[in-house]
């Protein structure tokens, strides 16, 4: 469960799987059930097919016609790569007609595009759609900072106002930007309530002690209930406290919803010390505030069990 930000490494993020980029992204693979389905055209969609004169762009605008019905997005394609769907077309609506390429032009396809936007009631996601999607995500990074959550918030927005999404490396940009842009938010609010004891505290956390990390040993959960193991829960609780009662006092003032703070938490069991390390100071300071305030409610729930 990495943090996938701009700042923490210089590539895109990733947000979904191949299997789930492929289904949102992917041009459908039909079953004959599904043909049926998406290549059966309605007294309007016919209608359509009169403002193109030559049967391959008939074809080809049934193509896309029911491509985007399966997924709300148009693709580009040769004949090769659609011949099981265009041989479907071309039995059922053209019989006779020699199925040897879709050649059109560029300027048709377009315009085909529109009449189906238009059929539909759907726009395309141009600067002004973008700049909505980028104030969306900003949004959605403030309620929970995981990627695939604005990534999820951002479609749905995009389905709600029958808007074609982007391009997924679009989307990816989109949310990469929301998250470093909260960080930035919250890494200069720490900034300015954060002193440089309580600074030099939290740097602490990450320093070798005795042969171990004081985080690393903080990360430890109880084996048991056993006295002995609850002991030792008290004692991390009483190293903590001091930084519990700064947590405490702060998150008031980041405005942080208890998602993301669990979130941050987590990030914190997630990567090794050497990782924080390597992350930009101010997103490790939030990081371990999170994970100082839960860990203290735990071990004090912990004790008193």
């Amino acid at each position: 469960m990495p943090a996938q930000t701009a700042n923490t490494t210089p590539k895109r993020l990733r947000i979904l799987g191949d299997d789930e980029i492929e289904v949102l992204y992917g041009r459908p693979c039909f079953t004959d059930d599904e043909r049926r389905e998406y290549f059966a055209l309605s007294a309007t969609e016919k209608a359509l097919l009169e403002q193109f004169h030559s049967t391959t762009s008939h074809i080809y605008y049934i193509l896309q016609l029911g491509y985007f019905k399966a997924r709300s997005r148009f693709f580009v394609f040769d004949l090769h790569e659609v011949m099981a769907d265009a041989r479907y077309i071309q039995e059922q609506y053209f019989p006779g007609f020699p199925l040897i390429n879709l050649p059109i032009a560029k300027v048709t396809r377009i315009r085909q595009q529109r009449f189906i936007l238009v059929l539909y009631h759907y726009r395309p996601c141009r600067a002004q759609e973008r700049q909505q999607l980028a104030t969306k995500a900003q949004q959605a990074a403030r309620v929970d900072s995981k990627p695939v959550y604005i990534f999820r918030a951002l479609m749905d927005s995009l389905a709600t106002q029958r808007i074609v999404s982007p391009a997924y490396s679009v989307m990816q940009d989109i949310v990469g930007k929301a998250l470093t842009h909260e960080q930035n938010r919250l890494t200069a609010l720490l900034r300015r309530h954060l002193g440089l004891s309580e600074t030099h505290a939290l740097k602490g956390l990450l320093e070798d002690a005795q042969g171990l990390y004081a985080i690393t040993r903080l990360k430890r959960e109880p084996r048991d209930f056993s006295a002995r193991e609850m002991g030792r829960e008290i004692g991390r609780g009483d190293q903590i406290h001091a930084l519990y009662e700064v947590a405490k006092k702060l998150i008031p003032h980041l405005d942080i919803s208890n998602e993301n703070m669990k979130y941050y938490a987590s990030l914190v069991t997630y990567y090794s010390v050497f990782r924080l390390k390597q992350l930009d100071e101010g997103i490790v300071h939030l990081y371990l505030l999170c994970f100082v305030y839960h860990r203290y409610q735990k071990l004090y729930d912990n004790s008193n069990k």
